[in-house]
């Protein structure tokens, strides 16, 4: 054999392959010479051996390679085929080369045959985004998560592999003025939308131009070793054309030529489908819109059908999806006087006694119109027109003309000479101006004799069986009555019930039957035994018409009810619907800081337990009431914890009831600075200073987060802090005579409460590959071995196992020399 630059790396390899691995990986390495598909990883440290081709032929002394060699691949005298060159998966993805076996005299006994070599692709190459500096404009109050722009990077690695699979992320967001993220990325497609607190906090009258700072990662952003690039994204913020017009205002039955354009909306880019709808279900919808976004009133409207209207605009792309979330647009229809007056009934009656003075106040009539209330076009002026009949004289009303109040004028009724009178009122609208709408409305005013019979109770006391204190409202406790001998029918015989004394909060109510003259006295509000176990009510019985001269009502107008309450168990009652308090998150453990206080309204004892407690921060007196804390509280993990409390009887059975406790956690400094980087490498040696980029962050609020202070311990003669802004800084630096070894930089952050905390920070100058990866120097040795070396180190690996053959084969050979020849039966049968 003739040893070669690479024959030497092989043998040692194979040697070294053969001890480690065994056999197994050889035989997976060598076959006939066949057509064959080879799989070999890219940048493969060469020499790498690919396969070991063998010839069945005896004649066969050396190969030959063929095809898409490129000088990549060499085949040795013995068959094996091997790389003198990494191949690269983004150069040629495929090598098609052929093999044939050669005898003595070069001439092909076998083959040639084809071998397919698949370059498997490795992660060799950094992201590479198309633009380095990306502008985008953003509306105000944009949709949280639509996207307004995207960003875009490739990978020239396997798109079918993670090593080609992007994550887009945002560093950092400048400037930090609310301490919350304004903007998201998605991190698969690169589309930049608002957080909500974006869509709030975004406006373009402030002038403020912000900057993204973005990463893409390969590996799909999931391993340490994956490559980066950053860019950065300027954006400015945009007034949002999408938005509610003003309320629109429309007069009623308008006589103009229909339709008419009342408003327009604008999408904020062209090419948008506008489509209207109708937020509430009604029976006509007089709006279209066009494709400019033009609104129209397709018909006259009318304000007595409907005084406003909500109408919802959609802006939509090609495909019928929402760009945005649809807007309203308000529409608001005006009056005109439109509507004439109307009676209220049909026949007003009132009725007068004979004995009535000059001046009483009988009743009123009642109009209404249709058009804008507390407006001109709805307020009314009353006008009598005629009386019949007129006697004694013709104006024995008068009527008060923006009320419909009707009161006597003159005196001298006499019922047996008539006995009603018939009123013609008109009634017009817009104050009785003359352009305005009128109508006429009858009263009918019947004389009725003096009331001179008071109502006399059926009995003067009247009893009740006790009623539980959970007796509904609304039901009917007792019918009670009155007899009155005057004119029936008529209002000096109709009975009122009154409740005088004895119900100071009104809890009972008593209505008259129209029919009967009976009143039913009625629950009106709930019972309560602790506070009102016994009612003793007096009762008045009165006629809606006065008495006349001389009598007067007396005690057979009024009666006596005795209603006892009987206690019902209740459950407790809380002296608050729901309790809250504010407290400091660092409150020492064992502090009260609430009490709860229920009690029983039977004034049985009362026992508390906490419900909802799921961090198990609090604890609850069971006595008293006093909620305590259990283990220190944490704002950072709620702002604001909310529990129940019960509150459970010592009764048979136990009722209980149940209040809600919120507990708002006020901020303490009590987290110090937390320190991220992107661990850096550079490459060795270094040409100019460089730095590394730090972000500082807080869990706690402000005043305790930014901006926060680095600084290096001690006096470091080769790193230097440089500020960014309130949250990032630099480590910067100070010469480029650095050593091919990693530096620990020991950076401390304090924040803007006082509180800090110092990290390390490891820096590491490798050598680099031309894609500035660090890579470690193989150890090189200092003498290289001979052929006769060689030759005696396969001797010496292959002596060991003949000397143990050599030893098996002796002793076997021996064994079978001292076998008996024959056996007699008093020879002992056991070997």
């Amino acid at each position: 054999m003739i040893l070669n630059d690479l024959t030497l790396p092989l043998i040692v390899f194979f040697c070294t392959w053969t001890f480690t691995n065994g056999s197994d990986w050889l035989k997976n390495k060598k076959g006939p010479l066949e057509d064959k598909v080879l799989e070999v990883p890219e940048e493969t440290e060469v020499p790498h051996a690919v396969y070991w081709f063998q010839a069945t032929d005896p004649n066969v002394k050396s190969y030959k390679l063929g095809g898409e060699t490129d000088n990549k691949t060499l085949i040795e005298k013995d068959g094996w085929l091997y790389l003198r060159e990494p191949f690269d998966w983004e150069t040629k993805k495929v090598h098609i080369i052929t093999v044939e076996a050669l005898d003595a005299d070069l001439k092909t006994v076998e083959g040639p045959v084809s071998i397919t070599i698949i370059v498997k692709d490795i992660n060799d190459n950094r992201p590479e985004f198309n633009q380095t500096l990306y502008d985008g404009v953003v509306r105000q109050h944009s949709r949280p998560g639509r996207p307004f722009m995207r960003v875009y990077a490739t990978d020239k690695d396997n798109p079918s592999t993670p090593n080609a699979k992007l994550n887009y992320s945002i560093s950092n967001q400048i400037p930090d003025t609310y301490k919350v993220p304004l903007f998201q990325i998605d991190s698969k497609t690169g589309e930049i939308s608002t957080t909500s607190a974006g869509a709030q906090n975004l406006d373009p009258n402030t002038g403020v131009e912000y900057i993204l700072f973005l990463t893409v990662k390969d590996l799909e952003g999931l391993s340490d070793n994956a490559f980066i690039r950053n860019t950065q994204v300027k954006i400015i913020v945009k007034e949002n054309l999408w938005k509610s017009p003003n309320t629109v205002i429309i007069t009623e039955n308008s006589t103009d030529p229909h339709p008419i354009q009342i408003t327009q909306v604008q999408w904020n880019e062209p090419g948008a489908v506008y489509v209207l709808q109708q937020k509430e279900r009604y029976p006509n919808f007089p709006f279209s819109i066009d494709e400019d976004g033009k609104i129209s009133v397709t018909e006259p409207l009318d304000r007595e059908e409907r005084e406003t209207y909500v109408l919802v605009v959609f802006a939509k792309d090609k495909a019928n999806t929402n760009l945005e979330q649809p807007i309203e647009v308000y529409v608001s229809v005006t009056d005109i006087n439109d509507n004439p007056p109307v009676c209220e009934v049909p026949l007003t009656v009132l009725e007068v006694q004979e004995n009535e003075k000059i001046g009483n106040q009988i009743g009123s009539l009642k109009a209404f119109d249709l058009d804008e209330s507390d407006s001109l076009n709805s307020v009314l002026k009353y006008q009598i027109l005629d009386q019949e009949p007129k006697l004694p004289s013709s104006t024995m009303f008068i009527i008060d003309e923006y009320s419909g109040k009707i009161q006597i004028e003159h005196d001298r009724f006499q019922k047996t000479e008539v006995p009603e009178y018939n009123l013609t009122v008109k009634v017009t609208d817009m104050a009785g101006n003359p352009t305005g709408f009128y109508t006429v409305c009858s009263v009918v005013i019947r004389i009725i004799e003096g009331n001179d019979q008071i109502p006399i109770f059926e009995k003067q006391q009247y009893e009740l069986n006790p009623i539980p204190e959970d007796t509904p409202v609304g039901t009917t406790l007792l019918t009670i009555g009155a007899i009155d001998d005057d004119e029936p029918k008529t209002g000096s015989s109709k009975i009122l019930y009154n409740v005088v004394e004895g119900d100071a909060e009104g809890t009972f109510a008593i209505s008259t039957d129209e029919e009967t003259n009976q009143g039913h006295v009625v629950i009106r509000k709930p019972l309560d035994f602790e506070t009102m176990p016994v009612y003793k009510l007096r009762i008045d019985a009165r006629n809606p018409e006065p008495l006349v001269p001389g009598v007067v009502y007396n005690a057979s107008s009024t009666a006596y009810l005795n209603i006892s309450v009987i206690d019902v168990n209740e459950a407790p009652v809380f002296g608050s619907i729901e309790y809250q308090t504010m407290v400091k998150e660092n409150i020492p453990v064992g502090n009260t800081i609430l009490k709860v206080n229920a009690i029983d309204p039977e004034g049985s004892s009362i026992r508390y337990r906490l419900e909802g407690d799921v961090f198990n921060w609090l604890k609850i007196n069971s006595e008293t009431g006093d909620i305590i804390t259990n283990t220190l509280l944490d704002r950072e993990r709620t702002d604001t914890y909310k529990v129940r409390v019960i509150a459970v009887q010592f009764e048979s059975p136990a009722l209980e009831s149940t209040v809600p406790v919120s507990i708002n956690l006020v901020d303490v400094n009590d987290n110090p600075p937390m320190l991220t980087y992107q661990e850096p490498h550079f490459c060795f040696p270094v040409q100019e200073p460089k730095a590394v980029l730090m972000k500082a962050m807080d869990k706690d609020l402000d005043p305790h987060g930014p901006p926060f202070q680095f600084s290096l311990e001690g006096d470091d003669r080769d790193w230097e802090i440089v500020p960014v802004n309130d949250s990032f800084a630099k480590l910067k630096m100070r010469h480029i005579s650095f050593e091919k070894i990693q530096y620990d930089v020991e950076v401390n952050i304090r924040d803007n409460g006082n509180l800090e905390k110092t990290y390390t920070v490891s820096v590491l100058f490798c050598k680099c590959s031309q894609n500035e990866h660090c890579y470690i120097d193989v150890q090189i040795q200092t003498g290289r071995p001979t052929v006769g070396a060689t030759v005696g180190i396969l001797l010496g690996t292959l002596l060991i196992p003949g000397v143990a053959l050599s030893l098996v084969f002796y002793k076997l050979k021996k064994n079978k020399n001292k076998e008996p020849k024959a056996t007699t039966p008093d020879t002992n049968p056991m070997l």
